[in-house]
Order: C-alpha cells, then sequence, then structure tokens
C-alpha cells in the first residue's frame, strides 16, 4: 500500500496545479481511462495522491479540505488509512457517484470544478452537467488529471510487469460462441443506425466478443486495447508484442484484425457515422472522436448484456472453475487447522499467501481480486485488503476468507468462507454460532428462492436480507453482483434500488454478511444462476417461475451451525448442498 500522503507535499503540490488550471475543486476517480474498477498502483490517480487503496472510491480536493467518499465495504479502510480525509459513506442504495454528486451540491455552489474526463463516461458527465446547472457549480473538463501533470505520466503498463504481461486466444468450446458469431449478434444495430462502427471500450465486453483473455492488469483477464465492431469483424487496437501465437498458443479467431495501439480511427473519415455506448465509453474519447469529424451515434452496446447470458458451454466451464476454486478454500482451512493445532505461528498474511500459492499450483493463472484474509474483528472491514504480516491467528477466532481466481478460460471465480480458526475439535462461542446462523439462513433464502419471471435484483436483496431484518441486523453492500469475464459484471446487480431483472444465464453471487466494529465479521458467498422453474404454475398464475441453483460448493462449517435455530427447510438444504451437485435443483422452501 501506497504510504498515507494526503496532507504532505503531494497535495500541495495538485492544489497549486488547480490553480493554475482555474478549477476550485477537483474530482479524483478510482478509475482509468478504461473505467476499470482494478487499476494499477502506479497508474491510479487517487491513490497516488491520498493513499486509500481500495478498489472502489473517489476523492474530491477542495483549497482547504481533503475528502474521500466510498460505500459501506470501505468506510472503516478509508479512515483508517487516510486519517486526516473527511470520509462519506454512501447511504443505502446510493452510489458512490451519487453520494459525490450531493457532496458537491453542498460546497461547491459558484465554484469551478475539474473533471478527470477521460475517467468519467459520457453519461456521468452529463448527469454532472445536470447537477452542476441545479446546484450553481461549473463542471470544467480535464482530459488530462492534474495529478497526472505533477507525477508525469506512468509507464503504460508497469515497466515492472512489462515482460511478463501478454494476452492470448481461448478455445471458442469454453464460451459456446465463434468470434464470428457474436459479431453477428451486434449486426442488426449496425445496420439500423447506418453505423461505419461500434466503439467497444469496456475490457471485459472485448475479451468477450474476441474470445481473448490476458493478464495486462492485476485482477482481471483482459488486455489493453479499444475495439471497433465492423460489418464482419472487429478492428481491434492493441500492443500485439505481447499477444501469444501459436504453435505455442492457440490461434486468434477469424474476424478480429489488429491494428497499432493508436490507429484505432486511422480508416474513419469525417462524417463517419460511429456508435458509443454512453454508459462506457470515457468522456475524453468521445471529445476527441468529435474533434476528427466523426458523428457519434448513441446507442446501447447489444454486447454489454449479451456477455451476461452465458451459453450452456459458458456455464460448465465456469461450473468446473469454481469446484476448483471451491476445493483451493477448502485446502486453506484445513492447512491453518493444522498448523494451529501444531501451535505453528501463522498471520493473516501467511492464510493470504498460501491462498495464491495453492490457486496457482490448482491451474489458476492469476486472482480476480486481493486476496481477502481477516482474522477477529477485522473481519468487520468489508473489504479487508491489508492483510497483517503480525496479525497473528489464535484458535478459536473466526476467520474470514474472501478468494477468486482465474482459469483456462478466463472467467472470474469468487468465494466467500468464515470459519473457525484451529483443528476440528475447536469449539465456537454461542455469539459465533448465533450470528453465522443468521448469515447462513439468509445465504439459504437466496440461494434456494423460487422467484417470479422478470424478478428484479432488489426483489431477490429483500429476500436474503428478511432472515437479518428480523434480529435487528442488516450489511452495508449489495447483496451480490454479476460474475463474467470480470468479477464484477452488471448486469445483474442483486441490491436495494436496482430495478433490472435478473435472467436465465447470468451468474451472480449470493453474500449476506454481519460487521460489528468491536467483535467481527461473518460473511458467507456463493456464487448462482436462475434457471426455468421444473414446475408449471397453477392455471390462473400469470407467470412461470425461476429457480437460483447454487454454483459453489464449498464445505460450510459445521462447528459454527446452530441446528436449533434451522427450520426443516434449512436443514434440507444443508443436507443437499453438501452432496455439491449442481446438476440438481435445491430444495424449495
Amino acid at each position: 500500500m501506497v504510504a498515507a500522503v494526503a496532507s504532505s507535499s503531494r497535495l500541495s503540490q495538485v492544489r497549486a496545479r488547480m490553480q493554475q488550471r482555474g478549477v476550485d475543486v477537483l474530482l479524483v476517480r478510482s478509475t482509468d481511462r478504461f473505467l476499470n474498477e482494478y487499476v494499477p498502483d502506479d497508474e491510479s490517480t487517487r491513490l497516488w495522491l491520498t493513499g486509500f487503496s481500495g478498489s472502489m472510491g473517489d476523492a474530491l480536493v477542495t483549497a482547504d479540505a481533503l475528502h474521500l467518499i466510498v460505500d459501506g465495504r470501505y468506510t472503516l479502510q478509508a479512515s483508517r488509512e487516510v486519517p486526516e480525509a473527511q470520509v462519506t459513506t454512501t447511504t443505502t442504495g446510493q452510489s458512490i457517484e451519487g453520494a459525490w454528486l450531493d457532496l458537491l451540491a453542498a460546497i461547491a455552489p459558484g465554484k469551478k470544478v475539474g473533471i478527470e474526463s477521460d475517467r468519467v463516461s459520457l453519461s456521468l458527465w452529463r448527469t454532472i452537467e445536470a447537477r452542476a446547472l441545479k446546484a450553481g457549480f461549473t463542471a470544467v473538463p480535464l482530459p488530462i488529471s492534474p495529478i497526472d501533470e505533477e507525477r508525469g505520466p506512468p509507464a503504460s503498463p508497469s515497466s515492472s510487469l512489462a515482460p511478463l504481461l501478454a494476452f492470448w486466444a481461448i478455445d471458442p468450446k469454453l464460451s459456446g460462441r465463434s468470434v464470428a458469431e457474436r459479431i453477428a449478434l451486434g449486426a442488426p444495430l449496425l445496420e439500423e443506425h447506418q453505423l461505419e462502427g461500434l466503439l467497444i471500450t469496456a475490457l471485459d465486453e472485448l475479451a468477450w466478443l474476441t474470445n481473448l483473455r490476458g493478464d495486462h492488469f492485476a485482477y482481471q483477464a483482459t488486455f489493453r486495447a479499444q475495439g471497433l465492431v465492423m460489418r464482419e469483424r472487429v478492428v481491434v487496437a492493441a500492443d500485439t508484442s505481447t499477444l501469444r501465437r501459436p504453435p505455442e498458443h492457440r490461434p486468434v479467431e477469424d474476424g478480429v484484425v489488429f491494428v497499432g495501439p493508436t490507429a484505432l480511427f486511422d480508416g474513419l473519415t469525417p462524417g463517419a457515422r460511429v456508435g458509443v455506448d454512453p454508459f462506457s465509453t470515457p468522456h475524453a474519447l468521445c471529445a476527441a472522436l468529435t474533434a476528427r469529424g466523426c458523428v457519434l451515434v448513441e446507442v446501447s452496446s447489444p454486447y454489454a448484456v449479451l456477455r451476461t447470458r452465458k451459453t450452456a458451454a459458458e456455464l460448465k466451464h465456469m461450473a468446473a472453475a469454481f469446484a476448483k476454486a471451491d476445493g483451493v478454500v477448502d485446502q486453506v482451512q484445513r492447512w491453518l487447522a493444522r498448523q494451529l493445532a501444531k501451535n505453528r505461528p501463522v498471520s493473516e498474511a501467511d492464510v493470504a499467501d498460501t491462498t495464491a500459492r495453492l490457486f496457482q499450483e490448482s491451474g489458476a493463472f492469476g486472482l480476480s481480486f486481493k486476496v481477502i484474509s481477516a482474522v477477529g474483528k477485522n473481519g468487520a472491514i468489508i473489504h479487508y485488503s491489508t492483510p497483517d504480516q503480525s496479525r497473528r491467528v489464535k484458535k478459536g477466532e473466526l476467520f474470514l476468507l474472501d478468494t477468486g481466481a482465474y482459469y483456462e478460460g478466463g472467467y472470474a471465480t469468487d468465494l466467500t468462507r468464515t470459519f473457525l480458526a484451529g483443528p476440528s475439535t475447536t469449539k465456537a462461542t454461542k455469539e459465533q454460532k448465533r450470528l453465522y446462523t443468521i448469515v447462513l439462513q439468509a445465504a439459504i433464502a437466496g440461494m434456494s428462492a423460487r422467484v417470479p419471471v422478470g424478478v428484479t435484483g432488489e426483489q431477490l436483496d429483500a429476500i436474503v436480507r428478511q432472515a437479518l431484518w428480523r434480529h435487528g441486523l442488516d450489511y452495508g453492500h449489495g447483496t451480490g453482483h454479476g460474475v463474467g469475464v470480470n468479477v464484477h459484471e452488471a448486469p445483474p446487480s442483486i441490491r436495494i434500488g436496482s430495478r433490472i431483472s435478473v435472467e436465465p444465464g447470468q451468474v451472480f453471487s449470493i453474500e449476506p454478511g454481519v460487521y460489528l466494529p468491536d467483535w467481527g465479521g461473518v460473511r458467507i458467498e456463493n456464487l448462482c444462476t436462475v434457471v426455468d422453474d421444473p414446475v408449471t404454475p397453477p392455471s390462473g398464475v400469470p407467470r412461470r417461475f425461476l429457480r437460483v441453483k447454487p454454483l459453489t460448493f464449498s464445505p460450510l462449517d459445521r462447528r459454527l451451525i446452530e441446528r436449533r435455530m434451522l427450520s426443516d427447510h434449512e436443514k434440507r438444504f444443508l443436507s443437499w448442498f453438501g452432496r455439491g451437485n449442481s446438476n440438481i435443483l435445491p430444495p424449495s422452501a
């Protein structure tokens, strides 16, 4: 982690740059020019300025204050890493962007607000402009961040990793569709809007479309590129020196044409109609295309949703990858139990390192996010991303392990288990068992749900939370997120405020939790999908139903389950879950 520097020379230097650019407030995003969630440390403007290492969370810099805006996963982490910052946490159902827009409305009337315009989508830029008009501040686009001006542009990619980075083709049998078939899915859009091409900037969308994967970024299976989908091909602007070629690796499929990293638009003449998705295309890139004389046509990329509806081949391959990850998490728990049984010292960082090693030994080519390895009270930090080498694990403590990795097909895995540290004879306290069982009941409610076709993410979220609400408990994050080439994929989004339906073929997490700062945390996370309910509803029922189908089966810690709290349905579910057969639906209530 970068040392906290928010109150030192870097803030002063950036404020001087802001003065030169004529802005009073600077918005500093957690993302990059690809609008990534996980950004290399040496490319993150927010990390360089603040020292806050969470994957999400933006900053506002004024003449006399530094504000950090995070969601509930990172409240404690932000306060600890940047104690001099004023931390704002999103409210239930509010986005980080919504929170800093509210903050700007309060602190920026009459001021000029500089926006890193290569790090906001066209849609978000318009939202900012609308709020600025209402609140009385002026939004100023800054295609080059004052932070990049001050520190200088980072090597891209990181020079220390460049010799190791690559991208490669995967077997179309794992994806269920060829590149040509996927390109064809977008042809009607090109015809309807008479487009010369559709711009693809979302890296996971481009990786999915081209059946290519890469390790250019930590915790992703993507590569640095932009794409332009045309009638029968997709033009990909990328550095092909990092492309792994046959005979060692599978050849790139027909339909993918490479050009240099900056040559994507060289063939476009003034007046060319280019489709851009306003939700995934950076404002600065749209401005550059307009300056070239292109006519921008705002459309919704069909691939943004299609990539979430997994084919049967994708689901089969993902389930196989999940099974490998399930085994790794089980191995880690057994390894830790053996170490503690022999009274060997083990730290949080040791567990994280062992987890990464076992993933590699199981065939994973990378992690899908930084291992969350938290013991005791640290489990209350929802995205605890800095395992402590000095924090030793003690028998009888709760351990929260949240992990994920990438295997052959380049689809993310994601799994959380909370377990009792120590050998099988270790006994749980009554409070450990009570809180764990409540969270387990919430997880079972989601994983065994029968819901009508068209169910929204918000409705499924409520089904899960109800088990906690009965006890006056809740958690400050969504119940689940989509999973695909990236570990966080949308749609779907299983959270309060999400009115988008959950559809068959989508893969998503169910991950309720309880986090008590003076006690610790419990989270249980499994990946699931929804399938058509085989039971036909009675005559007169207006809609068919779907069933949630779990896809991950790493064992649960039976020492933490208070069976007297369980219903008959919950006991039947646990019996089914222990058999680990994803081909059979779980028992319904």
